[in-house]
């Protein structure tokens, strides 16, 4: 019974999430703070095709690995997914700062709404397996 409500990989999965939407809520407002800092540069931080190439998968060979030192081809598990990080080097303004404060606004409310998702979801799997437990 247990196993039908209790789905350890996507309480993984979710918590891996939550944890890289927090850390590009942090390169958001980053940008957000620094958008009258003439000649910065915006970041954008992104991790969903790392975090699907470890769920579902991916259609590429698998590199071999023979030394320690060597970059892997693609994350092998959910704690290897370290996301990866862009600058904008487009300069919206003519002191050549990338920072465009509506798309961040806007890139922020979509992170907020996917976390708030995911923890909805997550609280939601916690809430089953303790009803599975206690049976309240």
């Amino acid at each position: 019974m247990i196993d039908a409500i209790y789905h350890r990989m996507a309480l993984d999965v979710a918590g891996r999430s939550m944890e890289l939407l927090r850390k590009r809520h942090a390169y958001i407002t980053a940008n957000i703070a620094n958008a009258d800092t003439p000649g910065y540069k915006a970041k954008r931080f992104s991790f969903e095709k790392e975090l699907q190439d470890v769920v579902y998968g991916t259609d590429e060979l698998p590199l071999y690995v023979t030394h320690p030192m060597h970059i892997p081809s693609a994350p092998a598990t959910l704690e290897d997914v370290k996301g990866r990080v862009d600058r904008v080097m487009f300069p919206v303004r003519n002191d050549e700062n990338s920072v465009d404060i509506d798309k961040e606004m806007a890139l922020l409310a979509e992170n907020q709404l996917k976390y708030n998702a995911i923890a909805q979801a997550y609280s939601m799997q916690i809430g089953k397996l303790k009803y599975a437990i206690t049976g309240r």
